[in-house]
């Protein structure tokens, strides 16, 4: 049997477990959600997990798929006491779920996995280092603290800047703010403060069009999108021009290119992600950054790639040579 981990509303989710039931596979999803609701018992003296008020057959799971699970402030429960606890209340609260979540998972520690637990938290600088290690290209980037290290690098050609960490950092109720890629001017620079907060700076690059790649067990699964043709989504294409949708196509990557995105995902043990790159006028790749969990029906409908009964399909083979092997 095929678990799947993930939170509720996961449409990447509901599109594989369509495919399994098409394959009359046999499947169980549990939603972080689950663990605030009535029915979930989970036992560590002897392992045993509840669901919904019905016992789980642990020797009958071969293979685990971890999806985005957590969203403890995206449930109910939180929605509901928000308005009656204290802030560090409900971030205490939120940190007891991660606790039981992961407690969860460990339940689950011997068996096959598609993206282990341990890799979600990628650093967007560390998989710098290791792209660059793996033969990839990389673009010029810096960590500066001090206006006037800014101030020279702007004055050197183009630059942007990003974050280090998410994007998305603040919610309201009336949506969320986000951070996107954006240009530094010289200008700009002059406005700043001698000291700044520790910034990763990268040199612009000049794209023909940025790459998003589904990395699947080796197989790479590649979309050309040509952001650049709109002043909105030239630096960041997820700053989305609705009036004027940018173009998506499937697209051939070079095989030394394909070579280094396998060793890299090699290196950094993982089976399954999203990654950003960029093919520069210059005819070069450049890596951006790796997503474990990245959204990939964006790359499976404008391509026709058939990515969740790909994903479906992985999954069944491994649990069926898991229960070879038992």
């Amino acid at each position: 049997m095929i678990l799947l981990l993930s939170s509720g509303g996961d449409a990447s989710v509901d599109y594989v477990m369509d495919w399994l039931r098409f394959r009359r596979h046999p499947f169980l999803r549990l939603n972080s959600d689950d663990l605030l609701e009535d029915g979930f018992h989970l036992s560590l003296t002897p392992p045993r997990l509840a669901l919904r008020g019905q016992d789980v057959d642990l020797n009958a799971i071969g293979v685990v798929w971890l999806r985005k699970v957590g969203n403890f402030q995206n449930s109910d429960f939180y929605r509901q006491a928000e308005s009656r606890m204290r802030p560090d209340s409900l971030a205490h609260l939120a940190r007891e779920h991660a606790a039981t979540i992961r407690a969860l998972i460990a339940l689950f520690a011997d068996k096959q996995w598609l993206t282990h637990p341990s890799l979600l938290n990628v650093n967007k600088l560390d998989m710098l280092l290791q792209a660059r290690k793996c033969g990839l290209d990389i673009p010029e980037t810096h960590i500066v603290n001090r206006k006037a290290d800014l101030a020279r690098l702007a004055g050197q050609g183009e630059y942007v800047s990003k974050s280090s960490y998410e994007t998305f950092f603040l919610k309201e109720p009336s949506g969320t703010y986000s951070m996107f890629t954006k240009g530094l001017s010289a200008e700009q620079v002059e406005g700043f403060s001698p000291e700044i907060f520790p910034s990763l700076i990268q040199r612009k690059v000049e794209k023909d069009h940025e790459l998003r790649i589904f990395y699947l067990d080796g197989d790479c699964y590649a979309m050309a999108i040509f952001s650049q043709q709109s002043s909105r989504t030239e630096l960041d294409f997820r700053e989305y021009d609705w009036t004027n949708p940018t173009r998506s196509v499937p697209c051939q990557l070079p095989e030394e290119v394909l070579d280094g995105i396998r060793r890299f995902m090699g290196a950094i043990g993982l089976n399954c992600g999203s990654v950003d790159m960029i093919r520069g006028i210059d005819g070069r790749y450049y890596f951006l950054e790796v997503n474990p969990t990245g959204q990939f029906g964006m790359t499976s409908s404008p391509c026709n790639y058939s990515l969740f009964e790909r994903v479906a399909e992985y999954l069944i083979q491994h649990d069926r040579q898991e229960e070879v092997r038992g």
